[in-house]
């Protein structure tokens, strides 16, 4: 962008008037702020740690914790944050230092809240126990115990009486773990701790059972006096006997083909029923196997797809951009042809961004847009899906596809609005520089806040681009300039499309598929109804 002649005087005077002030240590802290700026954090970080050894200030404090929290250091990062936000403005902080300590709070807060915690636990209370994690006892293990994320951690535990405990994890970002702790007790150190509790049960009992048994076996030794040798009444016996040449009818077992059949007094009677001999097994027919599940041809079906556009699309065209969903339904109509599914879907997507940077390819720092959009599209597509049965009776099926069709965008709108740096001082000149991305605000308009005429104004393609405006389409674009950005209709391909098919019933069938297309990776989950 072009700069008037007096506010460019202005700002050289500046920069002389800081080159010739410079004091030990700011050349590697201006350096270092430059090279954090710009992503490189791996050049930043010993410059900045250079400039923080000879001369703390804590506009080179800020970027230096920027740096070690983008490279998981999140311990070291809140420390320098807290650091400087309890900080007061001293004689020789510039507006840099000041704007440093009120990022430095809120940076804080937010870094907090991503630094994962890990509580120790006891199962039981343990005697003289000791919990040292990467070899560095810790005073109360329920206390939670802050730790940077992705870092392999070792958990050993010892207690008087029991066996060491060893154990190894890894904790993510904003994770609240706790790990409960049981230690197994020692062989030879399990026993002396059972006899004094388990001893003095069994010594009462052993007391009282000599006393019940006595007078249990006395009446026992009544038994003499058997009555019961009156077997004389038991000559009843014998007079079974008689009966039992009635059970000599066995001499009739030339029956003896029904083995199954109790004897008794109506055996004359069963043997005149004759049961089939039993069929070889090799003579058996074979069993018939079930009928096959009987194919659907034309199917109704719904279901969710959703859009994900990942932030290195955004990097094709530029610089900044972030991680996008977009959600959304359909609505679809198949046949079977063959192993085929040939199928016509009509479907829903809501493109909303939230306020996203972006910066297009080859343009300066001062150019720098904030872009959203409320957009709403329908969509209508055919594709074609090969299905390979997984099973007999296709309950499962891998499903291959590709599909193409047409999008419209039939309601919201794309809105762009020039941006400035978001840790500028309003009528300090010397403050708009470039910084953070996702931290720049929207211009309100020319010059306005005061000092952000580089990043304000009125003289390139984007002069209008202030709250409220709203991106004209392809087919409404002025003509002579580069706006018309909003897609009105778009063509849409999907190739590959791979899913499962899941039927578990004659008549209903689920689908899961991803596939890569022309707004990002797809992934959709459906049911469908045989018609």
């Amino acid at each position: 962008m072009r700069l008037p002649i007096a506010s460019l005087s202005g700002v050289l005077a500046v920069l002389f008037a800081h080159a010739a002030l410079a004091a030990p240590g700011d050349k590697e802290a201006n350096q270092g702020i430059n090279a954090a700026r710009g992503g490189f954090c791996k050049r930043a970080i010993p410059l900045l740690e250079s400039a923080e050894g000879q001369r703390h200030r804590p506009s080179s404090a800020v970027p230096l914790a920027d740096c070690y929290a983008k490279q998981g250091e999140l311990l070291k990062a809140s420390e320098i944050y807290h650091t400087v936000a309890s900080e007061k403005r001293e004689p020789g902080y510039t507006g840099r230092d000041v704007v440093a300590i009120t990022s430095a709070k809120k940076k804080a807060a937010q870094l907090d809240a991503r630094i994962p915690t890990l509580v120790v636990t006891p199962a039981e209370p343990y005697a003289g126990l000791v919990v040292e994690i990467n070899g560095e006892p810790i005073g109360d293990p329920s206390t939670p115990q802050r730790f940077d994320p992705g870092k392999p951690l070792s958990v050993v535990a010892r207690a008087d009486g029991y066996e060491e405990l060893s154990q190894k994890i890894t904790l993510k970002e904003k994770q609240r773990r706790e790990l409960k702790l049981r230690l197994k007790p020692k062989p030879g150190a399990a026993k002396p701790a059972e006899k004094p509790v388990a001893a003095k049960p069994p010594e009462k009992k052993p007391a009282e059972k000599p006393v019940a048994a006595k007078p249990a076996e006395k009446p026992v030794a009544k038994k003499p006096p058997e009555k019961k040798p009156q077997k004389p009444v038991a000559k009843k016996p014998p007079e079974k006997k008689p009966t039992k040449p009635v059970a000599k009818t066995p001499p009739e077992k030339p029956a003896e083909d029904e083995p199954r059949v109790a004897a008794g007094p109506d055996e004359k009677a069963k043997p005149q029923v004759e049961m089939p001999e039993p069929t070889p097994p090799d003579e058996m027919p074979a069993p018939t196997p079930p009928a096959r599940r009987k194919q659907r041809n034309v199917w109704l079906g719904a279901g969710f797809r959703g859009f994900f556009v990942p932030q290195v699309m955004f990097e094709l065209f530029g610089e900044g951009g972030r991680h996008a969903f977009f959600p959304g339904g359909d609505v679809s109509l198949s046949t079977r042809l063959g192993s085929f599914d040939l199928v016509f879907s009509v479907a829903y997507a809501r493109f909303r961004l939230q306020e996203t940077p972006f910066l297009p390819n080859g343009h300066p720092d001062t150019d720098y847009e904030i872009i959203e959009s409320d957009l709403q599209a329908l969509q209508a597509d055919a594709r074609l899906v090969w299905n390979i049965p997984l099973d007999r009776d296709e309950r499962f099926a891998f499903r291959v596809g590709a599909g193409v069709g047409v999008g419209w965008m039939f309601m919201g709108e794309l809105y762009r609005t020039q941006a400035y740096p978001g840790d500028a001082v309003p009528g300090d000149q010397s403050t708009f520089v470039p910084g953070d991305p996702y931290r720049y605000k929207k211009c309100r308009g020319p010059n306005n806040p005061e000092g952000s005429f580089r990043y304000c104004n009125q003289l390139d393609y984007d002069a209008d681009h202030y709250p409220g405006y709203a991106e004209p389409s392809w087919f409404t674009r002025p003509k002579g300039k580069p706006q018309g950005l909003k897609p009105v209709v778009y063509p849409w391909l999907l190739f590959p499309e791979l899913g499962l098919s899941f039927r578990p019933w004659d008549r209903v069938a689920f689908d899961l598929r991803v596939g890569a297309s022309v707004t990002g990776p797809l992934g959709a989950l459906g049911i469908r109804f045989a018609l």
